[in-house]
């Protein structure tokens, strides 16, 4: 079971991602599950993807931290 505020997923903007696929392969040996042409899924101990959709993509890493229960967990980040 997931628990309450652990990073789930990680998605990492690209610009060529070929090359960055490529890098990451060749370096490290990991591979890929692509969702069409500008983005690409990763398991390599923690799920993430690299999005290269100009139109789309974060300008800088975005963590997705997991919540069992939303609600709760919104009330916790707005009294932090």
């Amino acid at each position: 079971m997931r628990e309450d505020g652990k990073l789930d997923y990680l998605e990492l903007p690209a610009t060529d991602l070929g090359a960055t696929r490529a890098f990451y392969a060749d370096a490290f040996g990991w591979t890929f599950q692509d969702y069409g042409p500008t983005y690409a899924a990763f398991d390599q101990g923690l799920d993430g993807g690299f999005d290269a959709d100009p139109a789309e993509r974060t300008r800088t890493p975005l963590p997705v931290l997991y919540a069992h229960d939303l609600e709760a967990m919104l009330g916790k980040v707005q009294a932090a």
